[in-house]
């Protein structure tokens, strides 16, 4: 026998042969028609009365019997039968919970609701995928089906070729043949009833499962049907959770504690409903203030625990937060004081166990120079507590040598990316002043666009009585 042959072969429970084809299944098992004469006897069925080969046990019912009853995972009868297990039938619905997955033979993925097409010409067996691919979307009911060009052009599905327009069982509209018996409207809000429904079948008391309802309510008024529909789900645990930890809607404060800034930021539809219900005020200045404690945490993580350098900042940290508890500080400034303090220590010694010297500042300021200001404090921290000695100095000729070379990398992105719109023309006429004229910063809404002339040479430009000129972006990409 040939190892294909052999892989594929049957062998019979009862006696062991092998097999081309198992006479009768039972249980998982196969039986070749020798055992199947051989155990299955001829009896009464205990359920319908009526003679029957049955299989050997007392307490056997027929096959047509078996087959009656309810499907084993959803309880439903009368459905075709899918596949009979050792437990039981099981509907043709719940029949891809039961087998194992195998290659698709069209594209080899695993799949366990592969099916024959005959459509395709295929005599091997696809999945879902493959057994659509000659789909589309109807240009009537937008349902994915087979086409067909109608008369006037369109593609459309079969039903609303032949039927056309029928009206909406709920409401009566008319609409496309293709969507059923109802339209998509009607459809999205059954879909958003029903789950509501389900949803409030969750909660433990009947008070938290009405206020779901009211909160669902306003939430199809606010966004509509359909994406009610979608994203009803995500917000049940939040309101769970709710009911289980407080058995009614708490303060901000309280959810603030218990989910955060961060974590009250997911459920912000619900923050909304509460606020507009009346159930709770929102405190603006706590929840900025949570969310900068959760930054500054974040940066204090930075710094390996137990290192000279994260002992450092951590006494930074408590010195700033005095502050902000009398009332001279806020946590957004805190945060941005510390913000510089950890890229000193880091570019000072990443694992935290050497503090910063004046090579470290110098470089850090190279690199950073607009980090001066708010690195300062650190410093004069640092040379209080630990004799450092440190000078923040900036050297102001690489200061403005880094900064010419930011403002041409950005004219050349803008050459070589070109534009003549007059934001693009207000852009280049910004960064052109800087770069070949050494002006400060220029915002584009101070440089009008009847302020800007063009001439064969470039742009000329009239600021406060002053006139520059300037080159055009095409002369400069030509020059590269």
């Amino acid at each position: 026998m040939h190892a294909a042959d052999a892989a594929s072969a049957l062998y019979c429970s009862g006696c062991g042969r092998s097999m081309a084809k198992a006479h009768r299944k039972h249980n998982g098992e196969r039986f070749c028609a020798t055992c199947y004469a051989r155990l299955f006897t001829r009896r009464l069925c205990s359920s319908c009365g009526r003679f029957a080969r049955l299989p050997p046990g007392d307490g056997s019912i027929c096959r047509k019997c078996e087959s009656a009853r309810p499907c084993v995972r959803c309880g439903t009868s009368g459905r075709s039968v899918g596949v009979m297990t050792r437990y039981g039938p099981v509907c043709n619905a719940c029949r891809p919970h039961f087998v194992d997955p195998k290659p698709c033979g069209e594209c080899g993925k695993p799949s366990n609701r592969l099916s024959r097409v005959s459509r395709l010409g295929l005599d091997v067996q696809v999945c879902p995928v493959c057994a659509r691919r000659d789909f589309a979307t109807c240009q009537s009911c937008r349902r994915h089906r087979i086409l067909a060009e109608s008369r006037d052009g369109r593609l459309l599905c079969s039903l609303c070729m032949s039927v056309g327009i029928v009206s909406c069982r709920d409401c009566g509209e008319q609409m496309p043949a293709g969507r059923g018996i109802r339209c998509e409207s009607c459809y999205w809000r059954g879909l958003h009833s029903k789950r509501v429904q389900l949803d409030q079948a969750a909660f433990a008391t009947p008070q938290f499962a009405a206020l779901f309802a009211e909160y669902a309510a306003w939430l199809q008024e606010r966004i509509g049907w359909q994406r009610a529909a979608l994203r009803i789900h995500r917000y049940l645990p939040f309101f769970i959770e709710i009911e289980q930890r407080w058995r009614d809607v708490p303060s901000y404060s309280v959810l603030l504690a218990h989910f955060g800034a961060e974590g009250l930021r997911h459920v912000r539809l619900p923050m909304t409903w509460f606020t507009e219900a009346q159930r709770m005020e929102v405190n603006a200045v706590a929840r900025e203030a949570d969310s900068e404690n959760r930054r500054i945490r974040r940066l204090l993580g930075t710094m390996p625990a137990g290192t000279v350098g994260a002992l450092a900042l951590t006494a930074y940290r408590d010195l700033l937060q005095a502050k902000v508890d009398a009332g001279k500080s806020t946590s957004r400034s805190m945060r941005l004081a510390l913000r510089p303090a950890v890229s000193l220590l880091l570019v000072a010694d990443g694992s935290g166990n050497t503090l910063p010297n004046q090579a470290t500042v110098d470089r850090l300021l190279r690199e950073t120079p607009g980090q001066l200001a708010a690195l300062i404090g650190f410093i004069c921290y640092l040379n209080k507590h630990y004799a450092l000695g440190l000078l923040p100095v900036v050297d102001e000729q690489h200061a403005a040598a880094r900064r010419r070379q930011s403002l041409e990398a950005k004219l050349l992105a803008l050459a070589r990316g070109g534009g003549d719109s007059n934001s693009f023309r207000r852009k280049w006429v910004c960064i052109g002043l800087m770069y070949f004229h050494g002006l400060s910063k220029v915002p584009s809404g101070q440089v009008l666009s009847d302020a800007i002339s063009i001439d064969a040479d470039g742009y000329r430009i009239s600021i406060r009585g002053q006139e520059y000129w300037l080159p055009t972006p095409e002369s400069i990409a030509a020059t590269e």
